[in-house]
C-alpha cells in the first residue's frame, strides 16, 4: 500500500526529462516507442506498459513533438519499480 502511495507522490515531483538521464515517456497507447525512437531514444525499463516506458532519450523535446503526452524525470522511479541495472 506504502508503494502505491509513492508513485503519485514521485511523479508530482519528478521534474522534466534531461538528455542522456532516464526519462518516463508517457503517450497514447502504442505511442510510447515511437516517441522513444522520434528522441534518439532507447528503452531501459524493468516494465512495459501499454502507455509508458522507461529511457534515455537524446532529445527529450522531441517525444513531446512525436506525441508523448509527458515526458518526465524518471531516476527515482526507476528505483520503485525495482530496476537493478545501472543508472546513467
Amino acid at each position: 500500500m506504502l508503494a502505491l502511495a509513492t508513485v503519485p507522490v514521485t511523479l508530482v515531483m519528478a521534474g522534466p526529462a534531461a538528455a542522456g538521464r532516464p526519462a518516463l515517456v508517457i503517450a497514447p497507447p502504442g505511442g510510447a516507442a515511437a516517441a522513444i525512437a522520434a528522441a534518439g531514444g532507447h528503452e531501459i525499463g524493468p516494465r512495459i506498459a501499454p502507455i509508458a516506458r522507461f529511457a534515455v532519450l537524446d532529445r527529450p523535446a522531441q517525444a513531446r513533438a512525436a506525441g508523448a503526452w509527458v515526458v518526465l524525470d524518471a531516476a527515482a522511479l526507476l528505483t520503485l519499480c525495482g530496476f537493478d541495472g545501472e543508472i546513467p
